[in-house]
């Protein structure tokens, strides 16, 4: 496994090292993964989390600018959104017919229910898990979610996100090297904890019912407020 990370890490410092010398391939090659990775379907096989990691490595080492990169990420993800939603609008259910987006119902309808559940607040929630973030935008849109409630969350979360994949790459790798060990490890670490915070904002009512018993007043409080809406879940 580390050996993937091995290589993966290795090409993307090459290739991004090689470009940090220019503005426009370093912005264009940026906000071409954000963009993909926010595309309806499209965005299960873009790898923006370690681009985005090792990005922030770099720019810690001081071999990208931080600002050219994080507005690229942030603009791609607006736009990435803003296409997914589109295409959900205008097709609506018959996108479970469509090729390629017929082969991923099952997310689809995972989606339609993520949705169901949060609302408005899956648009922003789910920009950051894994698998969901590649279908909310287009269920926003064939849920009729209103365009300028959506833009709104779109682009307040793109903000975020940027921020979420670039700032933690780049303390990694001022911790990793005061500690003596490489840049490659940023993906490694980055990836873990980047999971872990993500599974924490999705799952966060789940973990505070399993801790509720040993937490006196305030668990029963949890308990009484979110017990019955997780157990229909």
């Amino acid at each position: 496994m580390f050996d993937i990370f091995h290589t993966i890490s290795l090409y993307l410092e090459s290739f991004l090292d090689t470009i940090s010398g220019n503005f426009w391939l370093t912005f264009w090659f940026i906000f071409a993964v954000a963009i993909g990775e926010a595309v309806f379907i499209l965005g299960l096989f873009v790898p923006s989390t370690p681009v985005l990691l090792m990005a922030g490595g770099i720019i810690a080492e001081g071999r990208l600018p931080f600002w050219e990169v994080y507005f690229a990420a942030v603009i791609g993800a607006i736009i990435g959104d803003a296409l997914s939603y589109t295409i959900g609008h205008f097709l609506k259910d018959s996108i479970k017919e469509v090729w390629p987006f017929r082969n991923h119902r099952d997310l689809i309808a995972r989606g339609e229910d993520f949705f169901a559940r949060h609302g408005g607040k899956a648009v922003f929630i789910g920009r950051f898990i894994p698998g969901v973030k590649a279908v909310i935008p287009g269920v926003a849109g064939i849920m009729g979610m209103r365009y300028s409630h959506f833009t709104i969350i779109n682009v307040t979360s793109a903000f975020v996100w940027a921020a979420a994949h670039i700032l933690p790459g780049m303390l990694l790798t001022a911790w990793l090297k005061s500690i003596g060990l490489s840049l490659e490890l940023v993906i490694v670490f980055g990836t873990l904890i980047l999971a872990g915070l993500f599974l924490l904002l999705h799952y966060y009512k789940r973990i505070l019912l399993f801790f509720a018993p040993w937490m006196g007043g305030l668990g029963r409080s949890i308990q009484a407020r979110w017990a019955k809406s997780e157990a229909e879940h």
